[in-house]
C-alpha cells in the first residue's frame, strides 16, 4: 500500500471507495469488506466531499455522501452502515489503518475548507499534498493530536477506570491529551495526578496506535505506583480501582491500544 494524499480523480472507474454516511461507513456483509469498487456503484465522486488516501494498484478514496439522498447500490448484494467504532472492534490492523486514516483525512478536508488567514478557499498543493491559503501561501496539513494512554501497576494490581463516556462495566487505563510544551512522559503524571490524584514512576513507552476519533495517535505507556491515595476526577471519571491481574473487570479489545497494554502486561508477568 502507498498513501498518499491527492484530489486529481483519475477517468478510470476502478478507483476503490471508503464512503461514510452521517458519521457511518458503508459495508458489504456478504464480502465482508469496506472497500467498494466504484464500477458496482451509482455515484460520482467530484459531487461529494473527498480525498484520495493512498493506491493499491487502484487509488483509493475517502467519500463522505452525508448530503445526498441517491440510492448508491447498483451491483453488491446489499450494502449496510456500520458505525465505525464498531468496525474498528472486529476489523484486522490494516483494515483500521485503512478506514482510520479515511475518516481523519475527510476530517482535515471538511475542517479546512477556507483559510483562516484570508477566509478565502483553500487550494491544494499536490506536491506537499496540503491544503494551502492562496493569499499567503500557509500551508495547513491534517492535525494529529497524541494522547498518552497510562496503565500504572501496584505489585499484583493495576489500575483501571471508568470515564463517565464509558459504556456501564467498562474499564481502561487513564488517557489524557499532551499539552503546548509538554513531554508524553510529564503527561502520564499530570494526567494520572489530574484524574485519579497519585504519584508515579518509572514511566516506559509501550507503543503507539493512530486512533481517528478524528485525529489522535495515542501513545501508550506503563509506570509504577509511587504515591498517594485514589481520589478521581468526577467531572471526568465514574470509577477508579486497583483490580488484581488475575480478576479483571471488562476490559477495552484487542484492536485498541489499551486493551493491547493490559493484555500484554499481563502476558508479560
Amino acid at each position: 500500500m502507498h498513501f498518499k494524499r491527492f484530489l486529481d480523480i483519475k477517468a478510470s472507474n476502478n478507483n476503490i471507495l471508503i464512503i461514510f454516511n452521517n458519521n457511518k461507513i458503508l459495508y458489504e456483509p456478504n464480502l465482508q469488506t469496506f472497500l467498494l469498487q466504484e464500477n458496482l456503484l451509482n455515484i460520482e465522486i467530484k459531487d461529494h466531499l473527498y480525498i484520495g488516501i493512498g493506491n493499491n494498484g487502484n487509488d483509493i478514496y475517502a467519500v463522505d455522501i452525508s448530503n445526498s439522498n441517491i440510492e448508491i447500490n447498483i451491483g453488491y448484494e446489499s450494502i449496510v452502515e456500520y458505525d465505525l467504532r464498531h468496525l474498528l472492534v472486529i476489523s484486522k490492523s490494516d483494515d483500521i489503518l485503512l478506514m482510520g486514516r479515511a475518516n481523519q483525512l475527510l476530517h482535515w478536508i471538511r475542517s479546512n475548507k477556507y483559510s483562516g488567514y484570508s477566509g478565502e478557499l483553500n487550494k491544494f498543493n499536490s506536491k506537499e499534498q496540503a491544503l494551502y491559503c492562496p493569499q499567503t501561501s500557509s500551508m495547513i496539513y491534517p492535525l494529529i493530536s497524541p494522547c498518552v494512554l497510562a496503565l500504572v501497576t501496584k505489585g499484583n494490581e493495576i489500575l483501571l477506570a471508568r470515564n463517565n463516556l464509558f459504556p456501564e462495566g467498562l474499564f481502561s487505563v487513564l488517557a489524557g491529551f499532551v499539552e503546548v510544551s509538554e513531554s508524553a512522559e510529564e503527561t502520564v503524571m499530570r494526567e494520572v495526578m489530574e484524574e485519579v490524584s497519585i504519584r508515579v514512576k518509572n514511566i516506559q513507552y509501550i507503543g503507539s496506535q493512530p486512533w481517528p476519533f478524528p485525529s489522535q495517535l495515542m501513545l501508550g505507556f506503563k509506570c509504577e505506583y509511587e504515591s498517594g491515595d485514589l481520589v478521581i476526577d468526577e467531572e471526568e471519571i465514574a470509577e477508579a480501582n486497583w483490580y488484581n491481574v488475575d480478576q479483571l473487570p471488562l476490559i477495552p479489545p484487542e484492536s485498541s491500544l489499551s486493551g493491547q497494554i493490559i493484555r500484554s502486561y499481563i502476558e508479560g508477568r
